[in-house]
């Protein structure tokens, strides 16, 4: 028998890992750019196709869980993810890289609400406190994955995209030995509740407008003068400052007002993008360490809200679907309107505080 703790540290080396796939290659994308003669307009085009994927396939790997168990789902996820960077790292075109992105995606969610349910279910009462540290972890992996630039200034980006792909399927592999004794079929039905709906739909801008934030604030600070490892460094505080967000988490199980805990750090982060247009690098800092924590625990608290359905899996998928289906368009709209230095974050602001009143209308219909 796996003990609860070796098994929650394999999930999180796995978390962490995958984590990093999200952004590795948001510093590329200048030299992408370069390389392979891509318009400025498309890059938002690689994130966009990862949440595509991501975005489509939460609520069908729901189903694939139900039938060979959440372990080996979130094995399966880890792997494609894993898969799809070592063939990018050989990609020849564009298309090529948004097509293994969407795949990617896919991957991202085969991954997600399915690891996270293996370790609520582990600590039942402590929903808040799991889900914060898995949140944490992947804001440290996706903050080493957007450093990722440093590294891309010492060697060729399709290197480095080939090491730590494939040291993402050799964590496939032991994912996949420790943690098969935890794997059973799921009873669930696949019903999406109005509740998971609303929490949603309520964070979805926000979710976008951090995600767009972590893709493409290195391209759009180095299209405005910021050298490429400074833009790199200051972006990844955006992940980095996330880990006490997601350790906050435990805060959700202390309270019954969740919704509190989503709507104030949403406005709160969401008016600090005013500071990132001064291109002072003390104002960046301060806006990417206040929207790394603010959005990490908005996402916790939104995650915990929708971990006590009947099936949590379908619950936190539909959430995380919800987020990526409509947060996902603010990536091709920012790099639209990039040229401009203030435009794109005062359409972040608008995006992220006007569908925080849905979390209002859920707690009638709950209550």
């Amino acid at each position: 028998m796996v003990g609860k703790a070796s098994a929650v540290a394999n999930i999180m080396i796995a978390r962490f890992i995958y984590s990093i796939y999200w952004y590795y290659l948001a510093p590329a994308l200048p030299l992408i750019r370069q390389e392979l003669a891509v318009p400025n307009y498309e890059l938002g085009l690689v994130p966009l196709f990862f949440i595509i994927g991501a975005g489509s396939f939460q609520i069908p790997a729901s189903a694939i869980a139900r039938r060979i168990g959440n372990v080996r789902t979130a094995v399966l996820g880890l792997t494609l993810l894993s898969v799809a960077g070592v063939a990018t790292a050989f990609s020849t075109s564009f298309n090529e890289i948004l097509t293994l992105r969407l795949l990617a995606g896919i991957g991202a969610a085969l991954f997600f609400s399915t690891a996270a349910t293996v370790i609520t279910n582990l600590y039942p009462g402590k929903e808040g406190l799991m889900l914060g540290i898995y949140n944490a972890v992947f804001s440290a992996g996706a903050g080493v994955g957007l450093v990722y630039g440093v590294v891309y200034t010492i060697v060729n980006w399709r290197i480095a995209v080939l090491v730590i792909s494939v040291i993402g399927l050799l964590e496939s592999i032991i994912l996949f030995k420790a943690s098969s004794p935890l794997n059973r079929p799921i009873d669930a039905g696949l019903s999406i509740s109005r509740s998971a709906v609303l929490v949603g739909l309520a964070t979805a801008g926000y979710w976008g407008a951090n995600y767009a934030a972590g893709n493409l604030l290195p391209t759009y600070a180095v299209n405005h003068g910021v050298g490429l490892a400074n833009a790199s460094l200051i972006t990844s505080l955006l992940l980095f400052s996330s880990l006490v967000g997601g350790l906050s988490g435990r805060l959700a199980d202390l309270t019954s007002r969740r919704e509190l805990l989503i709507i104030a750090p949403a406005v709160l982060g969401s008016l600090s993008f005013l500071l990132i247009p001064t291109l002072n690098p003390y104002a960046m800092i301060a806006s990417t360490l206040i929207v790394g924590y603010t959005s990490e625990l908005m996402i916790t608290a939104s995650y915990a809200l929708a971990v006590n359905d009947l099936n949590p899996t379908m619950g936190l998928a539909t959430v995380n679907t919800l987020n990526m289906v409509v947060g996902m368009w603010l990536s091709p709209l920012f790099t639209a309107l990039m040229s401009n230095s203030t435009l794109p974050w005062i359409m972040m602001i608008i995006v992220s505080v006007a569908p925080l009143p849905l979390l209002l209308v859920r707690r009638r219909v709950k209550h």
